[in-house]
Parts: structure tokens; C-alpha cells; sequence
């Protein structure tokens, strides 16, 4: 008999981690452009968190978003400032306070949540959203992910990424986002390190990965 399940986190009802997801209301939206792989890993997916805990956000799945109907919208709208969160030569560094949104735009922040060789694939296929201006962000502190063997320290769960974001917007006066908004985010991502822990030898999908530096790297490993 298969155990039951929550299609809300999509994990056994056992490990459900709804309680833990208390939505976090910001001025960005975030949308997630999501590989087919990661869209079917459910364990340990953080990119469906990132979605449940911020409500201004949408998921897209796919590789090629040259054609998607949404994402043409998106970036189209002349009520939208639209920007790639990614390392690049024209990085706006987040960090260094280089990023300003734009009078009566809505600030809206595009997050490939994939694993790093997938993102190149995918940005190399999708022109409209490879040519988005791009922001990124000093390293900072290394993942919490401690239950992923993390090939480089600027390897990032597509939640930390997100909250790296806000938490620079909010530094920046561009959100208000402080350190109640900050655990809210954060939450259900610790606690799926803590089930994790609890049963090591426990299998565990893949999550997404971006470096998100304001340099490029060249190098296509799998950011775990």
C-alpha cells in the first residue's frame, strides 16, 4: 500500500511540511523557469517551495520559452522592469546596491530552476530570456543545503537564491522584507534539511542551482 500523500508540498503526509510555509507578500515577482527534471523531483525540489512562500510568483515548465505565451507577456508588458537572475557580463550587482527599480514598473525577477549545465541549455535555446538584463549578488554566505554535497561554494537551493534577493531588495528599501519575512521565507527549507538529517541514508532528488555571482562562470558541473 503506498503512503498517503500531500499534493500541496508533494511529500509523504508523514514529512508534509505545509505547517512550516507561511506566505511571504513581496513587490517582485519571481518567476521560476523550471527544467522538466526538476519539476518531477518531489522531495527535495526547492523551487515548488520557493513558489508555495511567495504568492507574487509563477512556475513555468520547460526548456525553450522562446514561443511560451506567458513569458512573452511578461517580458512584453510595458508595465514590467524584467530582469534574469543569473551571472553575466552585464550583471547588476545586487550587493553593491547597482540594481534600481524602474518608476511605475512592476519589478519582476526571472529564476531558472535547474541544475547548472540544464540553465545553460535552456538559456541557449531561450533568446528572449537570455537578452533580459541580469542581476546577481555577492557570495555571502555558502548553502545551508547541507544535505547536498555541494560542488562550489557559490552553489545556491533556488529558495536561498530567492532569499538572497529579497533580503538585498529590502536592505535597499526596494522591498519590506526584514528578518520576520526573512524566517517565514526560509522555514520550510530548514525543516527539509532537518528531515533529511533524521534519516541519512534516506535518498534525496536533486535540487536546483544557480550561480549567482556577478561574474559568469564558465564551467557547466552540476551545481547540486
Amino acid at each position: 500500500m503506498s503512503r498517503p500523500w500531500c499534493y500541496i508540498c508533494r511529500r509523504a503526509q508523514v514529512t508534509c511540511i505545509c505547517r512550516c510555509i507561511t506566505p511571504v507578500r513581496t513587490r517582485t515577482r519571481f518567476v521560476l523557469l523550471t527544467h522538466p527534471m526538476e519539476h518531477r523531483r518531489v522531495r527535495n525540489g526547492t523551487g515548488r517551495l520557493t513558489h508555495l512562500a511567495l504568492p507574487n510568483s509563477e512556475v513555468h515548465v520547460g526548456t525553450d520559452f522562446r514561443r511560451h505565451a506567458r513569458v512573452n507577456a511578461l517580458i512584453d508588458d510595458p508595465a514590467t522592469d524584467c530582469h534574469l537572475v543569473y551571472p553575466g557580463a552585464v550583471t547588476r550587482n545586487l550587493s553593491g546596491g547597482e540594481y534600481r527599480p524602474r518608476p511605475r514598473q512592476k519589478p519582476v525577477f526571472f529564476l531558472i530552476d535547474s541544475t547548472w549545465s540544464c540553465a545553460t541549455k535552456m538559456l541557449r535555446r531561450s533568446a528572449n530570456v537570455r537578452a533580459l538584463p541580469r542581476v546577481g549578488f555577492d557570495l555571502g554566505a555558502t548553502s545551508d543545503f547541507s544535505i547536498k554535497r555541494q560542488p562550489r561554494p557559490e552553489c545556491l537551493a533556488t529558495i536561498e537564491a530567492a532569499h538572497r534577493c529579497l533580503t538585498l531588495l529590502g536592505a535597499d528599501g526596494h522591498e519590506d522584507f526584514g528578518p520576520e519575512e526573512s524566517h517565514r521565507l526560509l522555514a520550510p527549507f530548514r525543516r527539509i534539511v532537518e528531515i533529511q538529517r533524521d534519516y541519512p541514508g534516506a535518498p534525496a532528488d536533486g535540487d536546483a542551482r544557480s550561480s549567482l555571482t556577478p561574474e559568469p562562470r564558465r564551467r557547466q558541473s552540476r551545481p547540486l
